[in-house]
């Protein structure tokens, strides 16, 4: 019997120039990765977009809106070769979940190139969301969470304590053997979580 499973959850870790990427399958009860990446979308003056926008002003948001053009075209590409090969493999995939900052900032830029930690958080932001549209780009359902709170609720979700989620994300990355650092661990939970909700989806939707 082919065992395989028929569809998948993109999780993401995003960075500021790069993402880990995670395709989970199966039940929540027992997930599998079917595959891991490590995508790069920017280079050169499309990284660290606005400590680059602090330093040009007058140039800071037509700079950000042509590094979001090329980001989010490089993301949809690398990710959209993702989905190909797990279709390659009878895996399709519908939902990705891509994290989010939990830092609020201001709405005008003026305000964010004025502080530095907000510098920092905008761009942190600014990456993540290049993730979320190309995902969105590529048809995909895409859902958001706070990082930090992706151990939480997952242990919530699963009715597990932290010292059992601990413990078999250590199982699982045993099982497929590095890398699994914390990039691969957090783009696996943002999967987890939604895992479920990918599995009702296929069940109301009949596969093409």
């Amino acid at each position: 019997m082919d065992d395989r499973p028929s569809t998948a959850v993109l999780g993401f870790r995003p960075h500021t120039y790069w993402t880990a990427v995670v395709a989970l399958a199966g039940p929540s009860d027992a997930p599998r990765v079917v595959a891991r990446r490590r995508v790069v979308f920017a280079a050169g003056r499309e990284r660290f977009v606005y400590h680059q926008a602090a330093l040009e002003p007058a140039k800071a948001h037509a700079l950000i809106d042509a590094v979001r053009a090329a980001t989010q075209a490089n993301a949809a590409r690398e990710i959209g070769d993702l989905i190909a090969d797990l279709g390659c493999d009878g895996v399709e995939v519908r939902l990705a979940v891509a994290p989010t900052g939990a830092t609020k900032l201001p709405q005008g830029l003026e305000e964010i190139l004025r502080v530095h930690a907000r510098i920092h958080a905008a761009e942190g932001e600014f990456y993540r969301e290049v993730v979320a549209s190309a995902c969105g780009g590529l048809g995909l359902e895409v859902r958001r969470v706070v990082e930090r709170h992706l151990p939480g609720l997952l242990g919530k979700t699963l009715r597990i304590d932290g010292a059992t989620l601990e413990a078999r994300l250590k199982a699982m990355g045993a099982a497929l053997g590095p890398p699994w650092n914390e990039d691969y661990r957090l783009a696996t939970q943002a999967a987890w979580l939604h895992l479920d909700a990918a599995a009702e989806a296929q069940g109301r939707t009949p596969c093409s």
